[in-house]
């Protein structure tokens, strides 16, 4: 590109410098792929080989003051660092030149490009080149910037974002639903597969973390921010400083880069976290659209969640007793770590809000809360040591009954009347789980068969449609019939999961927070000082006596 002879303009007069200070900006899309032509090599070569034209051919200095690169992130991304430190070095008047490879690489959209060129640029006398597409000298050809070609290069970046955008927001869909990981870190507890970037594998390092905090909350009752102080004071670093401690780039911009400490909020996301169950949540969040990239929650019903695709660190049972205790009321003082025996589980009878814990000298006794910060309702009084004898004994009458009621069951589910419902129950399930993998197999061959140009885009939308109807149907119908089928196999069985546990429970001395968790939904509490328990679990032989 040889230099023609102009008359320079009023702006690139006051460009004219005795030496230009370049900046060399690169990025690397993730959509550039293998791409050699948009490499950082090449595009590094390309831009220094102009540079040495320029300064063959022009009088002026040029010296390359430093390389902005941006690897690996797309052109629509607000976190482009190296694009923000050349900024900043624009302002301390470091560098008063930009070369770029094409309007592409530095812009995020049209509108991005206007304010860029039109002011910014301008405004700070800094001269932008741009090799290709279209080629722009705003210093040597400055009527170049005025080109209708230049924004319409623009608009022709701005639509490619939102088309590349669409295709990868559809790949990243598709692996969703097939149960692939696609994010950038594996979650605390476990990593990525070496042999398959898609697959989790167990961190036994940080699961073995995970495990003490389902047991510190829901078998010794600690709340989660105690939680959050013994890890800290053990030492241990939280989820963000383990990525980065085992060389990961991982950064939390809610927390300082330094901070190891653990926070309740962290304990909180952990204990509410279903991939502990080796199930894959994704799509949890999204970004507004291809130009907004400020993240949004989406709502739970359009989650991607693919069930038993990695090993567990979590029991099912340890998992819904977390579940269970989020709605409670687990606060505690703060120089206590421990929860209160009954925390979280006293309801007022009447307006059933929680009970309140007072200590008056050496007595605990509890009182309903709307009576103590509205005074309405009534005391609802209660002293504790009255509480725990009341409910130790219910709960030892349960245990006594349990072996008349467990042989009572017993026939009852061996009746040939319970046996041939079983079978029915056993074959209708079948056949629904043998049409739902026929039907998914089906939705999941739609995708290939529009992208290989076998069925059109609006066919493919019309039969997606369909089956996933089809599926979520089937899947109504499969949970139906295992609700039934547990209720008539375990629920009133001489499985119960009520019956184990109190039989576990035998011969039972004193009353634990575990044992009260692992028993109790809820204890109401009478005006006159009685109480009902509601026990987990409930069953229908059970919940007569």
């Amino acid at each position: 590109m040889g230099r023609r002879d102009h008359a320079l303009t009023g702006t690139a007069k006051e460009m004219q410098r005795s030496a230009w200070k370049i900046a060399v900006y690169i990025r690397l899309s993730k959509e550039d792929g293998s791409d050699v032509s948009y490499s950082v090599i090449n595009q590094k070569a390309l831009i220094l080989k102009y540079i040495e034209q320029l300064k063959a051919e022009e009088k002026e200095e040029y010296a390359v003051v430093d390389f902005y690169t941006d690897d690996g992130l797309t052109g629509t991304d607000d976190s482009r660092e190296e694009f923000q430190r050349m900024l900043r070095d624009i302002e301390r008047k470091r560098i008063n030149c930009i070369i770029v490879k094409d309007l592409s690489r530095p812009f995020r959209n049209y509108a991005d490009q206007g304010y860029y060129l039109e002011y910014f640029f301008p405004l700070h006398d800094v001269r932008f080149i741009s090799l290709q597409l279209p080629f722009l000298d705003s210093y040597l050809y400055p009527e170049t910037m005025q080109s209708i070609a230049v924004p319409m290069q623009g608009v022709v970046n701005d639509n490619h974002c939102r088309e590349t955008s669409i295709k990868v927001r559809q790949v990243f869909n598709y692996k969703r639903s097939q149960g692939e990981f696609i994010g950038a870190f594996a979650p605390y507890g476990y990593r990525k597969d070496p042999e398959d970037k898609n697959k989790l594998m167990v961190d036994e390092e940080a699961a073995a973390v995970v495990r003490d905090i389902y047991r510190w909350f829901v078998v010794e009752g600690m709340s989660k921010m105690a939680i959050a102080k013994r890890l800290s004071s053990q030492g241990t670093l939280n989820p963000a400083s383990y990525k980065r401690e085992n060389g990961l780039k991982y950064e939390n911009p809610n927390t300082h880069f330094d901070c190891t400490l653990w926070s309740a909020a962290t304990v909180t996301r952990i204990l509410k976290n279903p991939t502990y169950l080796g199930h894959m949540v994704q799509g949890r969040q999204r970004v507004k659209s291809y130009k907004v990239h400020h993240r949004i929650a989406v709502p739970e019903s359009d989650w991607f969640l693919v069930k038993n695709t990695h090993e567990p660190i979590i029991s099912r049972e340890l998992f819904d007793k977390a579940q269970s205790l989020h709605g409670c009321d687990t606060r505690t003082a703060p120089q206590k770590q421990e929860l209160y025996l009954f925390s979280g589980l006293l309801r007022c009878a009447d307006c059933h809000k929680a009970m309140h814990r007072k200590k008056n000298g050496k007595y605990v006794y509890y009182v309903c809360r709307t009576y103590k910060d509205l005074s309405a309702c009534s005391k609802h009084t209660v002293r504790e040591e009255d509480l725990i004898k009341g409910v130790l004994e219910t709960i030892r009458i349960q245990i006594q009954l349990v072996d008349s009621i467990a042989e009572i069951i017993q026939k009852i589910h061996d009746s040939p009347a319970a046996q041939v419902q079983s079978k029915r129950l056993a074959e209708n399930l079948k056949n629904r789980e043998r049409e739902l993998e026929k039907a998914t197999r089906w939705k999941d061959s739609l995708y290939e068969s529009w992208q290989n140009g076998d069925i059109s885009k609006e066919d493919y939308t019309r039969m997606k449609a369909k089956y996933e109807e089809q599926i979520e149907q089937l899947g109504k119908s499969i949970c139906s019939l295992r609700k039934e089928q547990e209720t008539l196999l375990g629920n009133v069985g001489p499985d119960s999961p009520l019956l184990q546990h109190l039989i576990q429970y035998n011969n039972i001395e004193e009353l634990s927070r575990g044992l009260l968790i692992e028993l109790v939904g809820v204890i109401f509490i009478h005006k006159n000082g009685e109480i009902t328990i509601q026990f987990k679990c409930a069953d229908p032989y059970i919940s007569v006596l």
